[in-house]
C-alpha cells in the first residue's frame, strides 16, 4: 500500500470536483480518519503533506495523540460523545464534528479549552445515526454561541448510503441549505464537513469545506 500515491489520487479528484463546482480546492480541507490506524500510518501520512486527522475512539486516540505529540496536527473527533468523557476529548482535540445536544456542549464548555465544534444534522432522518433535525438546529446553535470556550464553526453529516447505485442527491442539497442558514445569523460558521472515501466528490459540488477520507488513504481495515 503506497499511502503517498493515495493521498495524491485524491488531492487530483478534490481539484478536479472543486473546478466542476467552480470552487477554489483550496477552500476544502482533507482529514484523514485514522480509527483503528497504527502511529506509523498516521506518521508516514503526516510526512506526506497531511495535517488533520480525525478519531471516533477516545482512549485508542489518546494513546495515539500522545504517541505522535505534534503541534503541527488538527485531531478532529467524529465519534459519538460521552458526556462523562467530554473532558478529556476537550483537551486532546482542536476540533469536535458531533455536537447534538446542549449537554454535550455544557460539558465540553465546563472543560474550559477553546474548542472549535461542529453541529451534527441527521439529514437523513435514520433512527441509527446521530444529530439532530433542522427544526433543532438554532436553538443548538444559539446554545453553543452563548458558550465561553466553543466557537461553533458550522455543520456535520452523514447522508444515507446510495441505494442500489443511486445516492440521494437532496440531502446534500438541504445540508448546503442550512449550512447557508446557519452563516446568515453566525459569520463564523463557515465550515461544513460532509463527504466521505464513497462520495466526497459530490459532498464538494454541494459546499463541502471538510471531507472525512480513511479507507481510499489507508486501505480496508
Amino acid at each position: 500500500m503506497d499511502i503517498s500515491d493515495n493521498i495524491r489520487k485524491i488531492n487530483e479528484k478534490i481539484k478536479s470536483a472543486a473546478i466542476q463546482a467552480g470552487r477554489s480546492h483550496e477552500e476544502i480541507k482533507l482529514i484523514a480518519v485514522s480509527k483503528r490506524k497504527s502511529v506509523d500510518l498516521i506518521t508516514a501520512a503526516f510526512n506526506f503533506g497531511l495535517h488533520n486527522f480525525g478519531e471516533n475512539y477516545l482512549q485508542e486516540s489518546i494513546e495515539k495523540i500522545s504517541s505522535i505529540n505534534s503541534k503541527d496536527i488538527d485531531w478532529h473527533f467524529i465519534g459519538n460523545i460521552q458526556s462523562r468523557k467530554s473532558s478529556q476529548i476537550a483537551q486532546h482535540f482542536s476540533w469536535v464534528h458531533t455536537i447534538d445536544r446542549a449537554k454535550i456542549v455544557n460539558a465540553l464548555d465546563a472543560a474550559g479549552k477553546n474548542l472549535k465544534v461542529l453541529i451534527q444534522i441527521n439529514v437523513s432522518g435514520e433512527n441509527s445515526k446521530s444529530g439532530i433535525g433542522e427544526d433543532e438546529l438554532m436553538p443548538l446553535a444559539e446554545i453553543v454561541s452563548e458558550s465561553k470556550y466553543l466557537e461553533l464553526k458550522g455543520l456535520m453529516a452523514l447522508p444515507s448510503p446510495a441505494v442500489s447505485g443511486k445516492i440521494n442527491e437532496k440531502e446534500y442539497e438541504k445540508m448546503n441549505m442550512l449550512s447557508d442558514k446557519l452563516k446568515n445569523y453566525y459569520s463564523s460558521a463557515n465550515e461544513l464537513s460532509l463527504g466521505t472515501s464513497q462520495d466526497f466528490e459530490l459532498g464538494i459540488k454541494h459546499g463541502s469545506t471538510m471531507i472525512r477520507v480513511g479507507e481510499s488513504i489507508f486501505g480496508k481495515r
